[in-house]
């Protein structure tokens, strides 16, 4: 089985992240950043399928300028056999997709595993727009994965409002992966020394015949600005009876909630 993993690298959830003075970007200059949690469980499920499907091949595929590669080096870490790194300074959703499917086109994977969504934009566009450019199958927020008896497809099941759905996907097919899936392994330190020698392939979108048209933007942030400041709350230290009458007050005057 040919599987590959999509990768992105994002912004850590404890960093702080600043509007820049132009007010139309980000400023992410020394952030701390890391795979996309939930891709990291898309990685995992490819290394358990790996494990279970002898002879099997990871391809770990990332989209962005160098920093990018740190996905690709945690990949190799854990065991991915090959690397890809498609190099472009500023790719949305879209047109990530339309390069990473470029780059599948000519030896496409029996699946494409991929996080539910990145934690930078919470878009969940990539992994479909990937499914429709590869014309696969495609199941989104999958929880638990189990191989077919004849290994032609899955059982996925996402959670729902209430319940758990059962989709069956026929390979080939785009599935992304959810939390619960599996606990990702942490790389060893002979997996660290290994990653060392493995060097990824390294492409333009334009080297994989993909046109400045087909990477333009299909969303144009045009500003960007911190959410409002809290009002700062008020504590009331009367005595019960007239903390009351004054909280009741506050919410009726003030907060008109009531």
């Amino acid at each position: 089985m040919k599987i590959a993993v999509c990768l992105k690298l994002v912004p850590a959830t404890t960093a702080e992240i600043r509007v820049a003075a132009d007010g139309a970007s980000l400023a992410l200059a020394g952030v701390e950043t890391i795979i996309s949690p939930y891709d990291e469980y898309a990685l995992e499920a490819a290394l358990k399928l790996r494990e279970a499907n002898p002879g099997s091949t990871i391809q770990a595929i990332t989209a962005g300028n160098d920093d990018a590669l740190k996905c690709l080096q945690h990949a190799f870490s854990v065991g991915a056999d090959s690397g890809l790194h498609i190099k472009s300074a500023s790719l949305d959703a879209r047109a990530a997709a339309k390069a990473v499917a470029a780059a599948l086109a000519t030896d496409k994977p029996d699946l494409v595993l991929c996080g539910r969504q990145a934690i930078d934009d919470d878009q969940w566009l990539f992994p479909g727009a990937l499914a429709e450019a590869l014309d696969f199958a495609h199941v989104t927020a999958v929880s638990a994965l189990a191989q077919s008896a004849d290994k032609s497809g899955f059982q996925c099941r996402r959670r729902i409002e209430g319940g758990e759905l059962v989709i069956d996907a026929k390979l080939p097919a785009v599935i992304t992966c959810d939390k619960g899936l599996n606990e990702p392994r942490a790389p060893t330190l002979k997996g660290r020394l290994d990653a060392k020698k493995k060097q990824p392939v390294v492409k333009t979108p334009a080297d994989l015949g993909v046109s400045d048209a087909d990477l333009a933007p299909a969303l144009d942030v045009t500003k960007y600005a911190p959410p409002p400041q809290k009002t700062p709350g008020k504590i009331i230290s009367s005595p019960a009876k007239e903390a009351a009458a004054e909280l009741v007050r506050l919410l009726r005057d003030e907060a008109k909630v009531v």
